[in-house]
């Protein structure tokens, strides 16, 4: 047991301080900042700073052993400041809500867009609330039997957040798997990392739902008394719930077999099977937003300006990528690192950047501490600058400063690290001699 006043205790304190700064610019935007671009965003770059700050502390190699305990119990602090605040950045929730409603009055969600004069009578009052409201679902059939699911427990957002906020927590408990033990660092990333809870447990973005099966996929893929299927089934259950996962399927079919490749291909179309009377109008939704849809797009606003067909761009990006899932086949690269930079490329490559789109690389970037990737989970949300204008005029102003300065950085700095060999620098090493040190003093007890 640690005396109070000792040394551990006081570094404690000076923990929860940098803590305690981070809970008050996150919640101070849930609880009446979230203008944009004032004052979220100062508010925003205030709580990154203390996220920086805290996670530094953190690691030291002289507290490093007791931080788990602080870790957990201040992530789940952080998320109960902003969990009752309704979502007011994004109104993806409510989509997610009238999918669920529809299909339990009897409706196949993708037969019609919200809009659609045949389904009048199920407006609530949170219809007005639904964005994009002319365009059918976009989310893949894993997602609507949730959607389904908790629509029956109550068509109700935090009903919809406690679900995502239960996958966060078992996405912190996977990334502290992955990372055995060997350093509080990765689990200290996730679960303080503004992004996640900003975009989670206030938002309330599904996307842990998927992240969850993804890094269980990765856990069980390096584990030959385990059946192969099963990581394929995770990563095809992952890819159920949004399509990223799948990139990484030929990556694990090198490593685990065909097996696994049939798992992960079987479990989304089996998924697929009770909404199939939708018919042709089972990707309307898909292709519409990957026709018309471009926000916050960083490389793909450079090959947009090639001469040519104006789908080049895409054809390209989608050739990169297509070339990155061969090589990390070819190479067998760990299915972690796989997912990393198939998802990771596609991101950057995409016409459309939302800042939630992140937490599918940020697992992989706290394991591996990525400078270049946890930089972006920070300046990716100066992306909502532009929201105010937007509900004012209906236009998302976009100036090239803005990108240049949401992107810039993040890729410089995954290019310099690249260049030198290590993602994580200083950081990790830190966190390293945190694990040295705190494993020399258990051998020595």
């Amino acid at each position: 047991m640690t005396p109070a006043g000792s040394p551990a205790d006081a570094g404690a304190g000076r923990l929860w301080l940098f803590v305690a700064v981070l809970a008050a610019a996150l919640w101070g935007m849930a609880w009446g900042g979230s203008g944009t671009p004032w004052p979220a965003i100062p508010l925003w770059i205030v709580a990154f700073a203390a996220y920086l700050a805290a996670v530094r502390y953190a690691v030291a190699p002289h507290r490093a052993a007791s931080i788990r305990r602080h870790a957990w119990t201040a992530g789940i602090v952080l998320r109960a400041g902003v969990f009752p605040a309704s979502p007011t950045l994004s109104e993806d929730i409510y989509r997610y809500i009238w999918d669920g409603w529809v299909q339990s009055n009897g409706v196949n969600p993708y037969a019609h867009p919200p809009s659609a004069s045949a389904l009048e009578e199920l407006r609530t009052a949170w219809w007005p609330l639904i964005n994009h409201a002319d365009v059918p679902t976009i989310y893949p059939p894993g997602a609507q039997i949730v959607f389904a699911l908790l629509a029956a427990a109550g068509p109700a957002w935090w009903i919809f957040k406690l679900g995502w906020l239960a996958a966060d927590l078992l996405v912190a408990r996977l990334i502290d798997r992955l990372s055995s033990g060997r350093s509080v660092l990765a689990l200290v990333l996730w679960l303080w990392s503004p992004l996640v809870i900003v975009e989670v447990a206030w938002s309330g973005h599904l996307d842990p739902l998927g992240v969850a099966p993804m890094l269980g996929a990765v856990a069980l893929a390096g584990s030959a008394a385990v059946p192969a299927w099963r990581s394929g089934a995770l990563l095809g259950l992952g890819g159920a719930l949004k399509f990223a996962p799948l990139a990484a399927l030929p990556a694990l079919f090198r490593l685990r077999g065909p097996r696994a490749l049939a798992a992960g291909v079987l479990v989304p179309l089996l998924l697929y099977a009770p909404y199939i009377g939708a018919g042709t109008a089972l990707f309307d939704g898909l292709r519409t937003y990957a026709d018309v849809w471009a926000f916050n797009g960083g490389l793909y606003r450079v090959l947009e300006r090639l001469p040519g067909h104006p789908d080049l761009a895409k054809w390209i990006g989608a050739s990169i990528v297509g070339a990155i899932a061969l090589r990390a086949a070819l190479r067998r690269w760990p299915l972690e690192r796989a997912l990393l930079w198939t998802i990771g490329a596609a991101l950057l490559l995409s016409p459309t950047l939302h800042p939630w789109y992140l937490l599918w690389v940020l697992p992989f970037a706290c394991l591996s501490a990525n400078r270049g990737w946890l930089l972006f989970s920070g300046t990716a949300f100066l992306a909502y600058a532009g929201r105010d204008a937007y509900l004012a005029t209906g236009a998302w102003p976009e100036p090239a400063w803005l990108i240049w300065l949401i992107h810039g950085p993040p890729l410089a700095l995954m290019a310099w690290d690249g260049l030198r060999g290590g993602g994580g620098g200083r950081l990790t090493r830190r966190a390293r001699g945190a694990s040295g040190r705190a494993s020399a003093g258990t051998r020595a007890s």
